[in-house]
């Protein structure tokens, strides 16, 4: 099923390309326009500035005092005033005055708009005469302190009613003790300069968006036919190579379906890669195909054996229904689908049961194949009336001869006299059973066990006698048991077995072992099972004992 898209890649580029465009060329039309203001405004700082500093240079600050405390004007004030009044007409200046700040304001005392004998105001748009008195206001407030105390201000831009945009500068006149007798200030008209700021910030953003939507569409058409396009044909391609060849992939007649992408970067080696990443994912189906089909055939054989050596074990109970002196019943849960481990119990003759259980070494078919040809020569000898441990050094021989796999077997043997309880019995290098007396709890049959089957030749095996009374269970197990191991890597070991065989020591056997082995999958939990589970329990009764479940 194919996945919706959200967002293609296409429409993800074209985004992202607007943006950093957009953004790029806002980031541009800000610091130009801010470095072109700056520079205006620093060149007519300049200029106010070095006009306010060459009158300050002419004037006399005792003159001024003069001026300001007897508000007279005599022949040297005219020709001050007249030199003020040339310099306006021969500078880009609107006024240039000369003021004496105290209070809250300034007095002026010289005005290049002043004319003698005119009167008016200056919030009128006229001169101010010696001795007129202004409030300050705006930033001219702001820095009244420092004009009281004669300090430098900085050129000061702001919005006059009557003027427009206004950029004053000023410079304070001294006296020798430092003291202050004027200021000098300059009116320059930034109108002209906020028009040509504004002028030059559309013409800026004019050209910059022409030439961001310019790059925006050569960029998008690049990148459609170098990037976008490839990598379309890419998806179609790869989309296209298993819809269209499902069927030829599960048959491994699939062929490669990528087409030449020849852009000479990154994307042609993206193409190159996903060419070969089809022709080895054919390469690698097809082998599958040829696996999956072998291994198909390995498990169809392998249920088979399984079945087969199901088969071979005794598993139809109660397996002596007529016989009411014993009681005996098996499990065997292999690891895989084969297993090392077997059990057997037939009668000799009318008056003798024999039973075995043992274990192969190793697991799966090779341990299997083993533990049909041990299982076959034990029953074999055994039938033949042999006694137990003659029945194990004949095995013993027979396994060594054409043993280069190095398999032995662990076994234990038990042969029953029925009528009257002898039982006779022989280890070879397998673990002990559990017998549980009719008035008692399972304890361990210890015994010196003798080398495994199939481990040396020359072996010979010791039995030993004991006498079984009614009433009496006998337990046979493999490792499997105790060596079963839960996801903690603990083994459920044989103090666990022995407590478990004890906690229902009152059932048949028939029903002791499912116990047991539920006691076993419960310690191990999820834990993988490691090795074949087998178990084998007997029951001995005489005739007077009737059988119940």
């Amino acid at each position: 099923m194919k996945q919706k898209m959200r967002f293609s890649l296409g429409k993800k580029l074209t985004i992202l390309i607007v943006l950093l465009s957009v953004t790029l060329s806002l980031v541009a039309i800000a610091v130009s326009y801010w470095i072109f203001s700056a520079t205006m405004t620093d060149y007519y700082e300049r200029l106010g500035t070095n006009l306010v500093r060459t009158l300050a240079s002419q004037l006399d600050p005792d003159e001024l005092d003069h001026y300001y405390e007897t508000g007279e004007m005599d022949e040297a004030y005219y020709d001050t005033q007249s030199f003020i009044r040339d310099m306006v007409d021969s500078n880009d200046v609107e006024y240039l005055y000369v003021v004496r700040p105290h209070g809250v304001g300034v007095t002026f005392l010289f005005d290049s708009d002043m004319e003698i004998e005119e009167g008016g105001t200056y919030a009128d748009g006229g001169y101010c005469a010696l001795g007129t008195y202004v409030d300050l206001v705006g930033a001219f407030a702001e820095n009244l302190d420092k004009l009281l105390a004669g300090e430098p201000v900085e050129p000061i831009v702001q919005w006059d009613e009557s003027y427009g945009w206004l950029m004053t500068a000023m410079t304070p006149v001294l006296h020798a003790d430092g003291t202050m007798a004027g200021y000098v200030m300059a009116d320059i008209s930034m109108n002209d300069v906020m028009n040509t700021r504004q002028t030059f910030l559309i013409a800026l953003g004019a050209l910059l968006t022409a030439l961001t939507v310019a790059f925006i569409v050569l960029t998008l058409i690049i990148m459609r036919r170098n990037v976008i396009q490839p990598i379309d044909q890419l998806t179609q391609a790869t989309g296209a190579f298993i819809e269209n060849n499902e069927a030829e992939l599960a048959e491994g007649t699939a062929t490669v379906n990528v087409p030449a992408i020849r852009t000479g970067d990154e994307v042609e080696l993206l193409a190159n890669s996903f060419r070969k990443m089809e022709e080895d994912m054919i390469s690698y189906i097809r082998s599958f195909v040829a696996v999956t089909a072998e291994k198909e055939r390995i498990g169809a054989e392998l249920n088979v054996a399984t079945q087969i050596q199901a088969d071979m074990l005794p598993r139809i109970f109660p397996a002596f229904p007529d016989r009411e002196e014993f009681d005996i019943y098996a499990t065997m849960d292999p690891a895989k689908e084969v297993g090392g481990d077997f059990y057997d119990f037939f009668l000799v003759d009318d008056d003798h049961l024999a039973m075995v259980i043992a274990d192969v070494s190793g697991k799966g078919v090779p341990a299997a194949l083993f533990m049909v040809i041990a299982k076959t020569l034990i029953k074999n000898h055994a039938q033949n009336k042999d006694c137990p441990s003659a029945v194990f050094t004949q095995t013993n021989e027979q396994l060594c001869e054409g043993n280069d796999a190095g398999l032995f077997v662990t076994a234990w043997m038990g042969l029953l006299e029925i009528s009257t309880g002898k039982f006779t019995y022989v280890n070879a290098g397998h673990n002990p059973p559990l017998l549980k007396h009719a008035d008692g709890q399972f304890e361990w049959l210890k015994s010196r066990p003798g080398f495994v089957l199939a481990g040396m030749e020359g072996i010979r095996y010791r039995e030993f006698t004991m006498e079984l009374t009614p009433g009496d269970v006998l337990y046979l197990y493999t490792d499997g048991v105790t060596e079963a191991t839960d996801a903690n890597q603990e083994l459920f070991g044989e103090a666990r077995l022995q407590a478990a065989l004890n906690e229902v020591s009152d059932l048949p056997v028939h029903k002791l072992l499912p116990k047991i082995k539920e006691r076993i999958d419960s310690f191990v939990g999820e834990a993988e099972q490691f090795d074949d589970i087998t178990m084998l329990g007997l029951s001995y009764r005489n005739k007077e004992v009737e059988r119940h479940d």
